[in-house]
């Protein structure tokens, strides 16, 4: 899987875990960049994503997931969607 395909995955789940149209989130969506992705929000997104990739996040994962290409990365770094 590439980054851009692991991204649309990512927003899929930002849109549902949210309950927004995905047309809402910003291209690159960050913390910065969507003022509805608060703290509460963060935490619903990262229950949503380790139900979906099943696999927890450390405390520094999840406090570096504050932008969709961060989440790339993290997720990157824990082997998601890496061919085997």
């Amino acid at each position: 899987m590439d980054d851009v395909t692991l991204s649309d995955e990512i927003r899929e789940i930002m849109a549902d875990a949210w309950g927004v149209d995905e047309s809402a989130l910003p291209e690159n969506v960050s913390q910065a960049s969507y003022p509805p992705w608060t703290s509460f929000n963060q935490m619903i997104l990262l229950v949503a994503l380790e139900e979906h990739f099943g696999l927890p996040f450390t405390l520094d994962e999840m406090m570096a997931m504050s932008s969709l290409a961060q989440i790339v990365t993290v997720l990157r770094q824990r082997r998601v969607g890496a061919s085997r």
